[in-house]
């Protein structure tokens, strides 16, 4: 669907693999003035006196640093995570506006044209100014993004059917391969210090005005980073449930994540200093899912899978955790993001569909993960199995309801009631209750039939940061937090409420533009008075994770062994061949993992580096963190199993 690639990450953020998570933070000592900015909040191993700090190394960050180099700041960027490009690495494109390359291509689109679209579907919620703002600089941007060293192919399109051809393609292995590492390498190349593993854990405010921020090596050593000028850009907030909550999500025990680590710690500090919650305007890139492998949790970001697309087609049936229908169920017809929007006012969605509509869901794909016959091997071991005991398969209609309540604990009566009454309307061609168009009242006729708990889904999180035009993080009377910005997810205040994917790689113009933006004031906000280089003390060595996992006592026998653990998308089957007592191959195979990010990862670096290192702990830095944990943990299992 159109506008997703602008900020459909399919990998994790880098990280270091198979290592122990950042400690606890401590609670801060109060300080203020003078006080706060000499530390004394927390004991400093390492102190950097810099111009500007940014928080976040995603695609939002990245660019917010650079810009900030360019504007002769000195420049430290803190990092969670052990690598750059955060959840953005895998953004396939970014969105223009009277680029060159549309020039040249005789794409001719009137700004207005944009701003009237996203207004007009927000209900005029969106910040307006804010889209002009992106309207009319992303242009620029592009050319911009090019002199950084960002690769682009040149083809610009409507992204799989979005309104407007403001698609700018980054090469085949998206912003993994095309954008992050220029970026980085530009960054460094104007001065920038990243310090990776060391997350941002307090602001430093003197007198009301950001002073700086303390971070966290992995080890518990704290760093101080004095700076006139913070940009908050960490991403979001899809791992917390409070937030969540806050923003409208009802079942956050059950909702299934595709990245990990992003806590919401932006908005939890910008908040901390004063700020104002946009918390409940949130939206994201949000879905319904069904749980586990084969084929589902993660399937439809990216590309399509049956056991997931059949769950939510406008054909089917949705009923909530009493067994009653409550909407109609072509809700997302126009827009896929609208699909789990009815169901943050439920507990709990199930989707009841037939072999028609599931048969009509997968040709409807634009791309199918497997193929037609594949899939219907994964439905069937699904329901064969069924892990979660939430997917039901039945001849008729009242043994199919009858499977789901008891397994369930719905009431059968009113659950065969919804099917019957839902079939009534088809019959007759009106949906008496919801109003659904009569195209999608399709009676549920045709066996086998399906009953499935589809859980809701949140991959990253827009919005949650107030901030003005300039994109200085503000009070709830509206005034400035002095040196404080928020840029990317963290602030995106484009799409309230719901996403609106109308213009294909909105999010990824909007990451770079607000970093840029936020870089552009604050430089105006330090003026004639900035430093315009980094300087330390104390101890500035790497944050480095220490391993986990030792190699078992004893010698490995020799012989294969397997195991196989969950990573970023999919179950990984690692294969382990010993001999002469020592690793001496071993193989992967997975059903969703990226190509460019996570086999990448394993085939091209971790691979080979286990099997020189004849062990599991090793500091390498990966591409997809929990892929790279999966598979090591995997092979780590298969070691065990040759010494037991």
């Amino acid at each position: 669907m159109a506008g997703v690639a602008g900020v459909a990450g399919l990998a994790a953020g880098a990280g270091l693999a198979g290592c122990t998570p950042a400690p606890e933070k401590a609670t801060p000592v109060a300080a203020t003035g003078d006080e706060a900015v000499s530390g004394a909040a927390y004991e400093a191993a390492a102190t950097y006196t810099c111009d500007i700090c940014i928080c976040g190394a995603g695609n939002s960050g990245l660019s917010a640093a650079v810009e900030a180099a360019q504007q002769g700041l000195g420049v430290v960027v803190l990092e969670k995570h052990g690598g750059t490009g955060g959840g953005g690495i895998g953004t396939e494109g970014v969105f223009a506006v009277n680029s060159q390359m549309q020039q040249d291509a005789n794409i001719s689109i009137k700004p207005a044209e944009i701003i009237s679209c996203e207004m007009e579907y927000s209900h005029n919620r969106a910040n307006g100014l804010k889209w002009l703002d992106l309207v009319q600089a992303s242009g620029e941007n592009i050319a911009w993004l090019q002199e950084c060293g960002v690769n682009f192919t040149g083809v610009v399109d409507d992204y799989h059917g979005g309104m407007f051809q403001t698609f700018h393609w980054f090469g085949e292995n998206r912003a993994h391969d095309d954008f992050s590492p220029a970026m980085t390498e530009t960054a460094r190349s104007l001065g920038v210090e990243f310090l990776l593993n060391c997350p941002a854990v307090e602001l430093v405010m003197d007198n009301g005005a950001v002073a700086g921020v303390w971070a966290q090596k992995l080890n518990g050593d704290y760093v101080l980073v004095k700076a006139r000028a913070v940009v908050l850009a960490t991403g979001g907030f899809a791992n917390n449930d409070e937030y969540l909550q806050e923003g409208g999500f009802s079942d956050t025990t059950n909702v299934k994540r595709f990245l990990y680590g992003y806590d919401g710690d932006g908005v939890r500090m910008a908040l901390e200093a004063g700020g104002a919650s946009n918390v409940p305007r949130m939206s994201g890139l949000m879905q319904l899912t069904v749980q586990g492998a084969p084929g589902g949790e993660y399937g439809t970001f990216g590309r399509g899978d049956g056991l997931v697309v059949a769950g939510h087609n406008p054909c089917a049936i949705w009923i909530n955790e009493d067994g009653q229908r409550f909407c109609a169920e072509s809700a997302g017809i126009e827009n896929w993001m609208a699909d789990m929007i009815p169901s943050l006012a439920h507990h709990k969605l199930y989707s009841i569909y037939d072999a028609k509509i599931f048969k009509d869901a997968y040709d409807g794909m634009i791309m199918p993960r497997i193929d037609w016959a594949a899939t219907q091997e994964e439905l069937a071991q699904r329901i064969e199995e069924n892990p979660y005991d939430d997917f039901f398969s039945a001849d008729t209609l009242e043994e199919l309801a009858k499977k789901a309540s008891d397994a369930l604990g719905l009431d059968y009566d009113t659950v065969i009631a919804s099917i019957n009454g839902y079939n009534e309307m088809c019959e007759a061609g009106d949906d008496a209750h919801f109003g659904k168009p009569k195209e999608y009242l399709q009676k549920i006729a045709n066996p086998p039939y399906y009953f499935c708990y589809m859980p809701q889904a949140c991959m990253v999180t827009f919005g949650g940061i107030r901030t003005n035009r300039k994109m200085e993080v503000v009070t709830k009377a509206g005034e400035a937090i002095p040196g404080l910005y928020s840029a990317g997810v963290d602030s995106a205040d484009l799409w309230p409420n719901i996403y609106t994917i109308n213009v294909p790689g909105g999010t990824n113009a909007n990451n770079i533009n607000s970093g840029r933006f936020a870089s552009k004031n604050a430089a105006v906000y330090i003026g004639s008075g900035k430093a315009g280089a980094v300087s330390s003390e104390g101890d500035t060595s790497p944050s480095v994770a220490e391993p986990t996992w030792k190699m078992p006592e004893g010698s490995l026998k020799d012989g294969t062994y397997t195991d196989t653990q969950f990573g970023m998308f999919s179950d990984i089957a690692v294969t382990v061949t010993v001999a002469g007592g020592k690793i001496a191959e071993i193989k992967q195979e997975n059903e969703l993992e990226t190509t460019y990010v996570g086999q990448a990862a394993m085939e091209q670096t971790l691979i080979p580096a286990v099997i020189e290192a004849q062990t599991v702990a090793i500091d390498t830095v990966t591409g997809a963190t929990r892929t790279s944990q999966g598979f090591l943990t995997a092979v780590a299992k298969c070691c065990e199993q040759a010494v037991a």
